[in-house]
């Protein structure tokens, strides 16, 4: 799998240079043809162990290299020298070094300013962290180019992720491409087999399949396609390109989904019917009423569950919809009838927390409801294997032990999957595969648009909840360094007021870590009554230190995203985020839906910088509109841990820039399926 964080960045003409700069490449146009099939050794410089790397990340022919399509691409703009009105823009400036300082950070970590004058004699800067080696590698009077992205600091240009080119680099053209990078192979070379490959192919080997009716306009000319892909003239030229990749990925992610949706289908899984008299016994079990939202989702997994095809719902709840109370009366309609039920969770902690709290709403019932996790006892651990083996009416909670080879269910009727986005579909397959075609449960707290919901989990049906049965989430405000003082007088008047405060750091803080949770909890301990939890501590240290945040023995519990999901303590009122710029949005949002859940109304504080997610969290409670937000900040890829699901593998197609182009695409595969 191509690596999906690191990119190699370089223009349209960097294939053309290094076709020129290389003696194999330059002879390249005098050697004979290649068909897209011909093993990537047939590409000069290309030995039996490059082939190997090259190989063990998908690129295997000249068709899978040339195959390998930029991910993003930028307009670059030619300067004679920074201006103000190119600002925000990527830019390519004729320079003279001036100078290079290099500056110590705390940390170990450093960096580099090297000033520049353009012709006309303005100064700009680039700054380089982490490589303090390159103090010396730019002397004073060097011609250079720099490219880079224009930023402007107070009166000064600066010039932000630059490339520091020789002055006689080869013109850059007007589009600059962003190419996933590819482990063990220098991005040069790459591009140099790259520019071999476009030159050498035989295009008229090079097909591909027809579109469902619908989309035929997008075709094209397979050559002009693939050139506007790599050697693009204009960015419009690369965008018409991308657009005709993006159809059609877009059709065979789609049409995976119709074919998956077809196989379940043709399954037949066991009935669960619920009649009258068990809906009422089932919602008897649980301690509330339950809400607009949560009774549609109810009925919906019943509807489902009674088959004949096995069940697929992904259950989509924002911080405190109450998505346990529905996966549990699901679950209760496959224990009625005397089946298994496996709830996978993602942390000992939260499998812990679910099982503490359905044990105590199933109590007294003829309902097994277990635990299995690492850490139990062998003695526990065989003796609830050899139950689940038996059969049996059970609901056990766990984490990958329920994976195991050795965990065997005799009568497994629902798999549920709760934070899925923390699971690889493997995984969620291989507990699936545990009994013959199991209803199938995935519960996400992490708010997903329904576009990227359809295209990531397009093979399930959607259940969506909304209201929340406790008060509306906390609001959250924003606490730069200067206001730490105002922040411990708040966390004072919270416990004056008889509530609790939840103290999350980054990192744990041993060893010298920054933004840690040991070093604040040695510094609130001197004041506060304070417990610390994370994720270096055994999992019952972790759990003695919650129950002692519940029961009330302290006030303040520090400790690290381990506190993110699971932890449900109706006394809390404050969340202190310190700092918050170190975390996504979506765990922001966790983070302070885990206070307000009483009958006091919850303030979350986010200590640090005024990053653009703390604004964001600032500004609104709707998880669904934060989502929004995040995608915009950082793409689809990080959202939801898209490697695990597949995702990973799109290139040209955008899920949220893409989203009418998905939607058009989704109904052309749904009445043509794409085989």
């Amino acid at each position: 799998m191509l690596a999906p964080r690191a990119a190699i960045h370089y223009t349209t003409a960097v294939v053309a240079r290094a076709k020129s700069t290389s003696g194999a490449a330059g002879a390249a146009a005098d050697a004979p043809t290649l068909a897209p099939s011909a093993a990537l050794s047939k590409i000069a410089g290309i030995g039996p162990r490059t082939y190997e790397r090259l190989a063990a990340q998908g690129l295997r022919t000249v068709g899978d290299l040339i195959g390998l399509l930029p991910r993003r691409y930028r307009e670059l703009v030619e300067l004679a020298a920074p201006a103000d009105d190119a600002v925000g823009r990527l830019v390519r400036v004729p320079a003279t070094v001036r100078g290079a300082r290099l500056v110590w950070l705390p940390g170990r970590r450093s960096m580099v300013t090297v000033e520049f004058a353009a012709a006309d004699g303005t100064p700009f800067a680039a700054p380089f962290f982490n490589q303090p080696w390159l103090k010396n590698s730019y002397a004073e009077g060097q011609a250079r180019v720099v490219e880079g992205t224009l930023q402007k600091k107070g009166r000064r240009f600066v010039v932000h992720q630059a490339r520091v080119l020789n002055a006689d680099a080869a013109p850059a053209g007007t589009v600059q491409l962003r190419y996933p990078e590819v482990e063990g192979v220098a991005p040069g070379r790459l591009l140099q087999w790259l520019a071999q490959a476009l030159q050498r192919v035989d295009w008229t080997q090079l097909a591909l399949p027809p579109l469902p009716q619908g989309l035929s306009a997008h075709d094209a000319d397979v050559r002009s396609l693939y050139l506007a892909m790599h050697r693009p003239a204009s960015v419009q030229e690369h965008e018409r390109a991308r657009t005709h990749f993006a159809v059609r990925e877009a059709v065979a992610l789609f049409g995976k989904v119709a074919q998956a949706r077809q196989r379940r289908a043709q399954r037949r899984a066991v009935a669960y019917p619920v009649d009258g008299a068990l809906a009422a016994r089932i919602r008897a079990r649980l301690p509330f009423v339950l809400t607009g939202d949560q009774e549609t989702a109810v009925q919906l997994l019943w509807q489902k569950l009674r088959g004949p095809a096995p069940m697929g719902v992904l259950l989509q709840g924002d911080v405190g919809t109450g998505k346990t109370a529905v996966a549990v009366a699901a679950a209760l309609a496959v224990l009625a009838r005397g089946h298994q039920v496996a709830f996978l969770a993602p942390t000992e902690l939260l499998a812990e927390q679910h099982w503490r709290l359905c044990a105590d709403w199933l109590r007294d019932g003829d309902v097994g409801v277990d635990l299995l996790t690492a850490s139990r006892d062998d003695r526990d651990r065989k003796a609830l294997l050899q139950a689940l083996a038996a059969g049996g009416p059970r609901l056990v909670f766990g984490t990958h032990a329920l994976l195991s080879d050795d965990t065997r269910f005799a009568q497994l009727g629902l798999v549920i999957v709760d934070e899925q986005h923390r699971f690889g579909v493997a995984q969620r397959m291989q507990l699936v595969h545990k009994a013959a075609d199991p209803h199938v449960l995935v519960m996400t707290a992490t708010p997903i648009p329904r576009t990227l919901a359809l295209t990531l989990f397009g093979d399930l049906d959607l259940a969506l909840l909304r209201q929340r049965p406790h008060r509306a989430l906390p609001r959250a405000v924003h606490a730069d360094t200067a206001r730490w003082p105002r922040v411990l007088r708040s966390i004072a008047r919270a416990i004056r007021r008889n509530g609790r405060v939840y103290v999350v750091c980054p990192a744990v803080g041993e060893d010298g870590e920054k933004g840690g949770a040991v070093r604040l909890f040695d510094a609130l301990a001197a004041t506060f009554c304070c417990r610390l939890v994370h994720g270096r501590m055994a999992i019952d240290e972790q759990q003695a230190a919650i129950d002692a945040f519940r029961d009330g023995s302290c006030d303040v519990l520090v400790g690290t995203t381990v506190l993110e999901v699971g932890v449900d303590v109706p006394e809390a009122t404050l969340m202190v985020v310190a700092p918050a710029d170190r975390f996504g949005l979506a765990t922001l949002h966790q983070l302070r839906g885990r206070v307000g859940r009483g009958q006091r109304r919850g303030l979350c504080i986010l200590c640090g910088p005024k990053t653009a997610r703390v604004d964001a969290l600032c500004r609104t409670t709707d998880g669904f509109e934060l989502a929004e937000h995040d995608l915009r900040l950082r793409g689809s890829g990080e959202l939801l841990g898209t490697a695990q699901s597949g995702f990973a593998d799109l290139r040209a197609l955008d899920p949220i820039e893409d989203r009418e182009l998905l939607l058009a695409v989704r109904a052309a595969v749904a009445e043509e399926p794409c085989a």
